[in-house]
């Protein structure tokens, strides 16, 4: 802090001036220069040996930015690892057959057909039931197949089957999905959130995966695994997406107890964008208002809300009815 002061209020460059006028030694100069370029406050200058500061706003957009687009690459990454299975399952495959533990791949077309095979698997895990969500959007078939799955679920845990489920954020924008969540979780079903959800997986125990098509391609194949052997995989990155994504809070208080406490409307316009998934530039567009500001407001619903993160804040919003 002391070195990037000096450096803004002797409208200075150069690092190793600002170190010999504060006397840091050898050891302490370098470890505030680290922690200044870990933070994007200071970037190379147009001349060798010069140093540009950066404004503390700016630095925050820098590092949110590239966060958003390490979220991006592994969102495709994951989505091309879905791609060469079915590549791999349904040309490689068979063409090389393996004598092996046995492995079966089905291809499942048409709506209904679709639906009694997500119908039948509901009786097929003993002890455990994983699903990944990748559809957000509110149509009546989309209604119709989470209505099912809280049925299914539901039977599922009476029967003593461990179930969880991970939801996109942007699932939970809506009241009547927040409703419905909130009763997958009342059941028994483990809930979490996570930022991106490429596409949708069912696993039971070790035994069968599917793959459902999103509910934007009707057309696509629903693909059936049976095998451990390649159903462990899926389970793999299920579990890697689960320590990714963070808990479902469930309803809290009242959310008009709460908006009368402290909310403006600001902060609910803020919240809604959040919840969206909007990064703070967004925010501050769409508002009208400056980033410091959406910063700001970010800060005290967090406060408020008692997260740690703008993504759990706006999860939190959700759970609660705040938007």
């Amino acid at each position: 802090m002391a070195l990037y002061q000096w450096l803004r209020e002797n409208d200075s460059s150069d690092l190793a001036d600002a170190a010999d006028a504060l006397g840091l030694d050898a050891g302490e100069a370098a470890a505030a220069r680290a922690e200044l370029r870990t933070l994007r406050l200071i970037r190379p200058g147009a001349s060798a040996g010069e140093t540009d500061l950066v404004e503390p706003d700016a630095a925050l957009l820098s590092l949110l930015r590239q966060k958003q687009a390490v979220l991006r690459t592994q969102c495709e990454e994951l989505t091309s690892i879905v791609d060469a299975t079915e590549s791999l399952l349904g040309r490689y495959r068979p063409a090389v057959a393996r004598a092996t533990e046995r492995v079966e791949v089905e291809m499942v077309v048409g709506w209904r057909d679709q639906q009694r095979v997500l119908r039948d698997f509901s009786d097929t895990p003993r002890t455990q039931s994983d699903t990944l969500h990748a559809d957000r959007v509110p149509s009546k078939t989309i209604r119709q197949t989470l209505n099912s799955f809280l049925t299914d679920k539901s039977r599922m845990v009476r029967r003593g089957v461990a179930v969880r489920a991970i939801y996109p954020q942007g699932f939970n924008s809506a009241r009547w999905q927040c409703k419905y969540l909130a009763e997958v979780q009342r059941v028994g079903v483990e809930l979490r959130l996570a930022p991106q959800v490429p596409f949708s997986l069912v696993i039971g125990d070790l035994d069968v995966a599917l793959l459902p098509p999103r509910s934007d391609q009707p057309g696509q194949a629903l693909i059936v695994i049976r095998g451990a052997a390649l159903v462990r995989t899926y389970a793999a990155l299920y579990d890697d997406y689960w320590l990714r994504s963070i808990p479902y809070q469930g309803p809290g208080h009242a959310a008009s107890d709460l908006q009368a406490d402290w909310l403006t409307e600001q902060h609910r316009t803020s919240l809604r964008l959040l919840a969206n998934g909007l990064t703070d530039e967004r925010i501050a567009r769409s508002m009208g208002v400056s980033v410091r500001t959406v910063s700001r407001l970010v800060s005290e619903l967090s406060r408020h809300l008692g997260a740690h993160s703008r993504f759990q804040a706006g999860v939190i919003a959700c759970s609660r009815g705040l938007v």
